[in-house]
C-alpha cells in the first residue's frame, strides 16, 4: 500500500445541520478538523484513524448534502468521520456519512458507509491499470468503484 490516500466523504442531513456544519468548517485548518472531530489518544491513527490528513476540496452539494475530499496516511480517516456523524446526529438524527476512498496505486479502492459512530462498512477491490490507456479512470477504477457494494 502507497502512503497517501484520496477520501471523498459526502455528509447527508436536513438543510439546517447542513447550514451548521458548513458554517463551522468553512475556515477550518486540517488541525482544527482533527481537534474538533478527534476522538481522544496520543497519536493521530488513534483520533481520526490515519497518520495525518490534509483537506484538498470540500463543497455544499445541494441543501441536504456536503462533500469533503481528504488525503490521509494509508487509511481513511474513520474515526474522524465517525466522529463528524455523531456530531450531525445530535441536530439530526437521520444524519449519515458515504463516500470513496482509494490509494495512489489503487491498491486498495474502497467504499463506505457510516449510518452511526457504531455501524461502519466497508467493500474494497484492487485495481492494476492500464497506465498507457489515458483513461484509465474511465475504463477500469470507475467501473471497479461501481462494482462494490456495503
Amino acid at each position: 500500500m502507497a502512503n497517501t490516500c484520496t477520501n471523498r466523504i459526502q455528509l447527508h442531513a436536513d438543510k439546517a445541520t447542513i447550514d451548521w456544519f458548513e458554517e463551522l468548517v468553512e475556515d477550518f485548518t486540517d488541525e482544527q478538523f482533527i481537534e474538533q472531530f478527534g476522538s481522544k489518544g496520543d497519536h493521530n491513527i488513534d483520533r481520526i484513524g490515519s497518520k495525518w490528513i490534509i483537506r484538498d476540496d470540500y463543497y455544499r452539494e445541494d441543501d441536504t448534502e456536503y462533500m469533503l475530499g481528504f488525503e490521509s496516511a494509508w487509511y481513511p480517516p474513520d474515526t474522524m468521520i465517525k466522529n463528524i456523524v455523531a456530531q450531525l446526529q445530535e441536530r439530526d438524527e437521520h444524519a449519515y456519512a458515504d463516500g470513496r476512498y482509494w490509494d495512489e496505486n489503487f491498491d486498495p479502492i474502497g467504499i463506505f458507509h457510516c449510518n452511526s459512530p457504531d455501524k461502519w462498512e466497508t467493500a474494497e477491490t484492487t485495481v492494476e491499470p492500464d497506465w498507457e490507456d489515458e483513461m484509465y479512470w474511465d475504463n477500469e477504477v470507475e467501473p471497479a468503484f461501481e462494482e462494490l457494494e456495503v
